[in-house]
């Protein structure tokens, strides 16, 4: 890319939607390994999502700091090679105790990423006369759009090869095409207006604790704590026992790969309408927070239907509606967080919400998750649905401060 041709807006949209467009056919092979090949239980499916949240609180604010303090462009790469080599490693062996490790290395290395993509757009962008609030939201939301155009490949290819090969084999394609994307971003940005801190060791606190500062006393940010925390407590179930739910219920057996491939690939499509609307929302003045809790509480309507009877065309629909809803809830919620943190402290706040994304996501999970064990998965995600009417409720303080 020449430089005249160079605009961080389209590297952003363009490469960290494929990163994220990719991700989408590695969660569909893991699921089949996970939930099909090994047949983990509820507890156990829930528990990885546990060890990957542990190793995001652990990781999340330093990985952050350092993306102030040295390199957004290089935290970008160092995630995609940990989470390339996490791909991997997630499907290398049928013991479940081998594999748990994995979900930590992927933890770690989203958390050089979590931030740090958004940091560095936003930077690049005010240098360049541009970057104003209503855009990069706006930016987020198409970066968004753009990953699930790429995720309708990435599953299609995945159902392909998978079929013609193996679970495992599509994975570790995926692992090895991450980290080959992350080579080609590291090459293809820039950070011509961004400076490393000096002095880091001491920067590191004094940038942690300014960071800490900005959430607690800007009250629209301690109303996105609030929202984060109770959406992610119900969304950890979701995502790990809803796709069980769904096959369960089909008696798909040996078309599984099959049968949740085309369920992904309806909730990509129905993401991508969501995406839109949003997008629109955005472009006719809808703040950040009203969005957000339209988005909850259709969420949470399509987590009823899910639940409601056990036939799978309602199951599907239910599906789609909340997961196509909260695919497009994390864009604004980014966009919330971005438009009340300044510039230096920007990808520590970003991780600051990761963290408690990761908290929400902890507590919520293994208590519904043990929860499930001792009772059923239908329980859990009807306490989930009730969690984002919660929710819901909870963000409109976002637009009234």
């Amino acid at each position: 890319m020449t430089r005249r041709a160079y605009d961080p807006a389209l590297v952003y949209v363009r490469v960290m939607g494929t990163v994220e467009g990719l991700e989408w056919g590695f969660w569909l092979a893991a699921s089949v390994w996970w939930i099909v090949i090994l047949d983990l239980s509820p507890l156990q499916l829930v528990a990885m999502g546990a060890v990957l949240e542990v190793s995001v609180l652990v990781s999340e604010t330093p990985t952050g700091v350092v993306a102030d303090l040295v390199s957004r462009r290089r935290s970008i790469l160092i995630s995609q090679v940990l989470m390339g080599l996490a791909y991997i490693w997630a499907v290398a062996s049928f013991n479940y105790w081998l594999i748990l490790p994995a979900q930590a290395l992927f933890g770690i290395g989203w958390t050089f990423r979590s931030g740090a993509d958004t940091a560095w757009v936003t930077d690049e962008l005010k240098g360049l006369g541009r970057g104003e609030d209503d855009e990069i939201e706006k930016l987020l939301v198409r970066k968004h759009r753009f990953g699930i155009l790429v995720a309708l490949v990435s599953l299609s290819a995945t159902m392909l090869v998978g079929s013609l090969t193996s679970v495992r084999a599509v994975a570790v394609i995926l692992g090895l095409v991450m980290i080959a994307v992350g080579g080609y971003l590291h090459l293809v940005m820039r950070e011509d207006h961004f400076t490393p801190g000096r002095e880091q060791e001491r920067r590191f606190v004094e940038t942690l604790r300014a960071g800490l500062n900005i959430v607690v006393t800007r009250p629209r940010l301690r109303v996105l704590v609030g929202v984060i925390i109770v959406v992610d407590m119900g969304s950890e179930v979701f995502d790990r026992l809803g796709h069980k739910f769904f096959l369960d219920n089909g008696g798909w057996e040996d078309d599984s790969l099959i049968g949740l491939g085309a369920l992904f690939l309806v909730l990509a499509v129905a993401g991508l309408a969501v995406n839109a609307l949003a997008a629109r929302a955005l472009e006719t003045g809808s703040g950040v927070a009203r969005l957000a809790s339209v988005l909850l509480l259709v969420a949470a309507i399509g987590a009823m239907i899910t639940i409601s009877t056990s036939m799978l065309v309602f199951i599907g629909v239910g599906l789609m509606l909340q997961d196509s809803t909260r695919e497009a809830l994390w864009p604004v919620l980014e966009g919330w967080a971005n438009r009340d943190a300044p510039s230096e402290v920007r990808a520590t706040v970003h991780s600051l919400m990761g963290q408690v994304t990761a908290m929400g996501e902890l507590v919520g999970g293994m208590a519904l998750g043990a929860l499930a064990q001792a009772t059923s998965i239908r329980l859990v995600l009807a306490i989930a649905a009730v969690l984002w009417f919660l929710a819901a409720g909870l963000a409109t303080r976002g637009y009234q401060r």
